[in-house]
């Protein structure tokens, strides 16, 4: 449905869509009769969830989007059928081109005419610049856009299980192990570096990680973080959310720096939001990255932690009152409000 509205959504003065139906009346019958159906039970215009669920084509939903609203859409679009007969037939009509005198056409062109003629040869399409945007992006690849960073922080492969254990791991696989580690950790539990083994193992024993990957993994620096105050706040929050995925909308014009009238549909992950004991949304996003310092980090991360707290706010319906960057690296909790006054 996603890719659906964006296609839709795309167009500026005109959209073709095309499908395919065995037997048309047959099937605009069915949703006319469930339509009306669960009109009378619900005596409003609304389309009843249970007949969406019921089709899982883009032509099923906009049949019966166009069945329910034909009244509303009529100056606006127009439905027509085909049948294949007729398409065949002229498929295999025959054209006739008449020969012209190339030459003779040439000197018919008036001299007046040379400039019209050099405005259309030398136009140009005024949304060109659409066409070479995304549509649909995620939050690492607009921060990629901005920086320059070597191969192993731009790609991460899901690799296969016979695989893993003749490579070595990777920087960014210990990264993604670290946040695994993160992800399970049980806020009930009073973490010392025993209990931290003890949590590590048992996913390797439930094959969540391999043998190799448990090696790599830093007990020490996931035992720091049990110490921050982010995790005693967690401790006692009223919720907790871990690798909550999202999707946002966001102005191309905001990543591109051109003046695009265009949004992107951008997906990411947030790593942690957690609500206070005092009512306090607190957002947080764990960094595995080897760097000098803070602001560093700050820097690299200032966009992406941006359309995170955009997500959250609009999801939640309310403002994010705290953003941290947790540095796995450097064992610090960095508060990037005070750090961006």
């Amino acid at each position: 449905m996603r890719i659906l509205y964006v296609a839709l959504t795309r167009a500026k003065e005109k959209l073709i869509i095309t499908g395919l139906e065995k037997d048309y009346k047959k099937s605009i019958g069915k949703k006319e009769d469930l339509l009306n159906t669960y009109k009378d039970i619900e005596a409003c215009n609304k389309i009843n969830k249970n007949i969406i669920q019921k089709y899982l084509t883009y032509l099923d939903w906009i049949e019966i989007v166009y069945l329910n609203s034909k009244k509303e859409l009529e100056d606006i679009l127009s439905v027509n059928v085909y049948k294949k007969d007729e398409l065949m037939k002229d498929m295999f009509k025959e054209e006739y081109v008449d020969e012209i005198d190339l030459k003779e056409k040439l000197d018919e062109i008036k001299f007046s005419k040379e400039e019209e003629i050099r405005k259309k040869l030398d136009w140009e399409y005024k949304y060109k610049m659409v066409n070479n945007i995304l549509t649909k992006s995620s939050v690492t690849k607009i921060k990629n856009m901005k920086l320059d960073l070597n191969e192993e922080e731009r790609h991460e492969y899901n690799v296969p299980e016979f695989l893993k254990e003749q490579k070595e791991i990777t920087s960014a696989q210990k990264g993604t192990l670290m946040h695994l580690i993160l992800q399970y950790l049980d806020e009930k539990v009073n973490y010392d570096k025993d209990k931290i083994e003890e949590l590590v193992l048992s996913l390797r024993d439930k094959r969540i990680i391999t043998d190799k990957e448990k090696q790599a993994i830093d007990i020490d620096k996931i035992h720091e973080f049990t110490k921050t105050s982010i995790w005693n706040e967690i401790k006692t929050a009223k919720e907790v959310q871990r690798e909550k995925p999202f999707y946002i909308n966001i102005p191309a014009k905001e990543i591109y720096g051109e003046d695009i009238d265009e949004e992107i549909l951008v997906q990411g992950v947030i790593d942690l939001y957690y609500v206070t004991d005092k009512d306090e949304l607190v957002l947080v996003d764990y960094k595995t990255d080897r760097v000098q310092g803070e602001a560093e980090l700050i820097e690299k991360y200032s966009s992406q932690l941006v359309i995170y707290k955009d997500a959250l706010e609009k999801s939640l319906h309310r403002k994010v009152d705290r953003v941290y960057i947790y540095s796995m690296y450097l064992g610090k909790e960095i508060d990037t409000f005070k750090n961006s006054q």
